[in-house]
């Protein structure tokens, strides 16, 4: 069922709007967890490392699919808003063709650069193979993935929110199956665990397509919704290419970080993989309420209401920051509750154990401090996105691959690991800053034309 953000309470209708989309991100963050929990019990603690060194380069590859697939949204949502169902048609037509594109060039880029970038980043003898075997299967498995989030971002573009949670739910009984299967009872390994995630998304894919098309009418595309304008095709690249580039840059930032961390033991690489894990944990609320805002703000734009924006960005900031309380009193609270989720009892015994559930303790106190800085990031770049101003989030973005490759360089070189676990948290104030001033400059200049306007009547 298709919610229309245009009308209703603001923090009614965003909540309602949210919560399949929370939903939907706790069972892919479960599912992603079980992948590394399995994967940890099963296998060793090097494989585990080994996933969380291909992190910065699957992060890549799954933020640029996640930045253009959502572009690709609100231009969607835009249309949506202004009630023009022929150029829904043509847009989402226009969104499919170029999300394909895309699949093809990042999979033929990925199968060739995957081994260069692992040897790259120095990546430990010992845990070199588990990452290239877990990476190159995810990255022949790009098409379904794009497809799936295309699909998905489609629907929430309509206000459909409950939809991709089915399908979501779906994959993830499907992927927790299969890791079983191939990791548990056939021995696959890494192998297993990336293989279990494309087949679920694969699936999800076809039938989130199915579905999309049995059941909303408007969807319905037909040879001529192909027929590609120029300008069209224009505008959904100006909206999509820099939300994906700006995931993207952030994801070198990664890249860069690992770089830095795979010069010490791979009991750290461990510790800091699991904390990192529970760290996405703690943000998916505020995740899923950035997609909200984002589409939120898209189909009010189109309908030509800035001031229901402003009101929306309000509404989500307070709810988000709310939850920000809670996500942070967690992880200061328990983090070695959290962290022996990945450590069996082979692992514990280990003479240096310790320096897991230290090196995982230390990013999450930290993180927790520095949270709210994350949150802001969440809501005000999606924001700015939903009106299709695409050009300061990226710009947020390369500051935040600025600050990463500067304190990758220096940090751990003066503080050890306290200087890895710091990086992030740099790199979040940077990018906030940028992002809530660009925000209210915006609004103001909004504030001002419409002024202007009532003033000429």
């Amino acid at each position: 069922m298709e919610l229309d953000l245009t009308k209703g309470g603001c923090v009614k209708v965003i909540t309602l709007y949210s919560i399949p989309i929370i939903i939907g991100n706790v069972f892919q963050q479960c599912y992603q967890l079980v992948d590394s929990i399995i994967v940890g019990r099963n296998v060793s603690y090097q494989a585990l490392a080994g996933l969380g060194v291909s992190n910065g380069i699957t992060f890549f590859i799954i933020g640029f699919i996640l930045g253009i697939t959502s572009g690709m949204g609100i231009c969607m949502a835009q249309a949506f808003g202004r009630g023009d169902y022929a150029q829904l048609r043509r847009s989402f037509a226009t969104s499919l063709v170029v999300c394909a594109a895309t699949a093809l060039v990042l999979t033929g880029a990925g199968a060739v650069l995957s081994e260069s970038v692992l040897r790259w980043m120095g990546t430990p003898a010992d845990v070199y193979g588990f990452a290239y075997e877990y990476l190159i299967v995810i990255v022949l498995g790009i098409v379904a993935t794009m497809a799936y989030n295309m699909i998905a971002c489609a629907l929430r573009a309509i206000g459909d929110s409950r939809t991709p949670l089915y399908f979501l739910i779906f994959s993830s009984v499907v992927n927790v199956g299969l890791d079983l299967l191939f990791i548990v009872s056939l021995g696959w390994g890494v192998r297993g665990a990336a293989l279990a995630t494309v087949i679920a998304q694969a699936l999800s894919a076809l039938l989130s397509f199915g579905y999309a098309m049995h059941k909303y009418q408007f969807l319905r595309l037909s040879l001529p919704d192909f027929a590609l304008r120029v300008e069209e095709v224009t505008e959904h690249l100006r909206i999509g290419l820099p939300m994906a580039l700006q995931f993207s840059v952030v994801s070198i930032g990664l890249i860069l970080l690992q770089a830095a961390l795979n010069e010490f033991p791979a009991t750290y690489i461990a510790g800091f993989t699991a904390a990192n894990k529970i760290q996405n944990i703690g943000a998916l609320v505020a995740m899923a309420f950035g997609t909200a805002i984002a589409n939120f703000a898209g189909q009010n734009f189109g309908a030509g209401n800035m001031a229901r924006v402003r009101k929306g960005v309000r509404a989500t900031l307070f709810i988000v920051m709310a939850v920000c309380v809670v996500s942070s009193s967690a992880l200061l609270l328990w983090p070695d509750a959290f962290t022996s989720m990945y450590v069996d009892d082979q692992m514990a015994a280990l003479p240096n154990v310790g320096e897991i559930y230290f090196s995982s303790g230390r990013y999450l106190f930290v993180t927790a401090v520095f949270f709210p800085f994350l949150y802001l990031i969440f809501v005000y770049r999606n924001a700015l996105q939903g009106i299709g101003r695409t050009f300061w989030p990226l710009m947020a973005g390369l500051l935040e691959l600025a600050i990463r490759c500067v304190a990758s360089f220096l940090l751990p070189k003066m503080w050890g690991y306290n200087g890895i676990v710091m990086i992030d948290m740099l790199a979040w104030i940077g990018a906030a800053v940028v992002l809530v001033l660009a925000y209210y400059l915006i609004i103001r200049k909004y504030d001002n034309i419409g002024r202007m306007k009532a003033a000429l009547r």
